[in-house]
């Protein structure tokens, strides 16, 4: 794969040590080259060169680290749903590029049919989703319908992917 942003691209079939690799990282982001190696069963040599053509190829996209949101008194957490009143690729654009500079605004998606975009934010509490709808939701470009649920508690959060 040589772009991993380029929808277009299919990736390339991963072995079965490229596969272990990611399995560990998914399960331990902090893992070191020697905890890797042994978990693909191969020398740590090896290892690294596989690791720098997953992260090279795009594969793996970046490091992260996942923060707990009550210690940083990010407590809500609320799903928005988004309708333009036009969907041209202009006002898609511009509703994108705006939405993405939006910091409480953790996960974007543009979906098929009604509405058109989902996302999802975290605030300290409902006076701050207040805040964020008043100051920045809703100053959005060609916004004609917004709704909004609460989540109560997190059933599944999880960031592995199955493969």
């Amino acid at each position: 794969m040589k772009n991993a942003k380029n929808r277009n691209i299919t990736p390339d079939p991963l072995e079965p040590p490229d596969r272990a690799i990611l399995r560990e990282l998914q399960r331990n982001g902090r893992a070191t080259i020697a905890e890797l190696a042994a978990a693909a069963n191969m020398s740590e040599s090896a290892c690294f060169r596989r690791l720098k053509k997953l992260e090279g190829s795009g594969v793996i996209e970046n490091y992260t680290v996942r923060i707990n949101p009550a210690a940083i008194d990010a407590n809500l957490t609320a799903v928005i749903f988004i309708g333009l009143a036009n969907q041209s690729d202009d006002e898609m654009m511009k509703f994108e590029k705006a939405v993405s500079k939006i910091p409480e605004v953790l996960q974007c998606y543009l979906l098929t049919g009604t509405p058109d975009y989902l996302l999802r934010v975290a605030v300290k509490d409902l006076e701050g989703l207040e805040r964020l709808y008043a100051t920045a939701l809703r100053r959005l470009p060609g916004i004609s319908r917004f709704s909004s649920n609460l989540v109560l508690r997190s059933v599944v959060n999880q960031t592995n992917l199955p493969f």
